[in-house]
């Protein structure tokens, strides 16, 4: 039996059609092509615009700032580790040579040697403070590393013995200070009807401040003068401020100043005042002190003002 072969042409090119369409299916979703040159693309209707960024504000850089803005205005990144610091006081000539001296009894030996453990304490505890405080501000170490110029002016009484006996009596002191970082001098001059007069001048060591304390080791030369006696040698300290409150600069604080000075004897100064401000560079100070003349303890009260440049 004969095989009957089917040669239509239409039925094959049907199924070869058939089979390009089943195996390339993805020809009939190629992209559309893009738009001609000069032409923007629009684009979607449901996209929406990026956000538009403002550039980062550039700060004035240190070298472009003013004293008063560097050292009293916005915060900023100081630079310079050391500074410089110092005090001087300043001594007023005595009464004529021949003035007696005054014996020193056993209750003014007891007097001196308690006023010699207050110096000793004053000097221990902000050494502890400082070891526990924490950082200060930054515009407390933009102003420390800036040049400081301070001017103290105060009065009050002093009592003690004299040559003439037991009595109170008037004096007035002057203290100019410089400082730079971690050193400073300041230059201190006392006089008075009556009293000891004196001249003292020290340099100071400072270590960075900190959030509740800021001082310095301070080393130097006192001479006084009472009733024709003097008393002068070399005098070490630490004085030191508490900062009791902060408002950017402004400052309520309690500023301790022992000091012992050293010559044929031993000789403690204990002084103590709050600072209260009054303005930005303006405060008051209200305080005391305490020290031995040749033995002899003196103590009074005291006020005035602390300017601060």
């Amino acid at each position: 039996m004969r095989r009957i072969r089917d040669r239509n042409p239409m039925k094959q090119l049907v199924a070869a059609a058939l089979v390009v369409s089943l195996a390339f299916p993805a020809w009939g979703q190629e992209p559309p092509p893009p738009p001609p040159d000069g032409e923007a693309q629009e684009p979607p209707p449901s996209e929406e615009p990026p956000p538009s960024v403002e550039p980062p504000r550039r700060e004035p850089r240190a070298e472009q700032m003013g004293y008063f803005d560097s050292c009293f205005g916005v915060p900023h990144v100081g630079q310079g580790p050391f500074g410089i610091a110092g005090e001087v006081v300043i001594p007023i000539s005595g009464g004529p040579a021949s003035a007696p001296s005054l014996p020193i009894s056993s209750k003014s030996s007891d007097e001196k040697a308690l006023l010699l453990l207050a110096v000793v304490a004053a000097v221990a505890l902000p050494v502890v403070v400082y070891a526990i405080d924490n950082p200060a501000p930054r515009l407390v170490l933009q102003r420390f590393q800036c040049p400081t110029f301070t001017l103290d002016f105060y009065g009050g009484v002093d009592n003690g013995r004299t040559a003439i006996g037991d009595r109170a009596t008037g004096f007035v002191s002057t203290r100019f200070g410089f400082g730079v970082g971690h050193l400073a001098t300041d230059f201190e001059y006392e006089g008075g009807s009556g009293t000891v007069s004196a001249f003292s001048t020290h340099f100071l060591l400072r270590p960075t401040p900190r959030e509740h304390i800021e001082g310095g080791l301070a080393l130097g030369y006192r001479r006084s003068v009472l009733d024709g006696r003097i008393q002068e040698g070399f005098e070490i300290g630490l004085p030191h401020r508490y900062a009791l409150w902060r408002d950017e600069l402004k400052t309520v604080a309690l500023e301790i100043r022992p000091l012992l000075l050293i010559s044929s004897t031993i000789e403690p100064t204990l002084e103590a005042a709050f600072l209260i401000p009054l303005a930005q560079v303006l405060q008051l100070r209200v305080g005391g002190r305490a020290y031995t003349f040749q033995g002899e303890l003196r103590w009074g009260v005291s006020t005035g003002l602390s300017l601060t440049l």
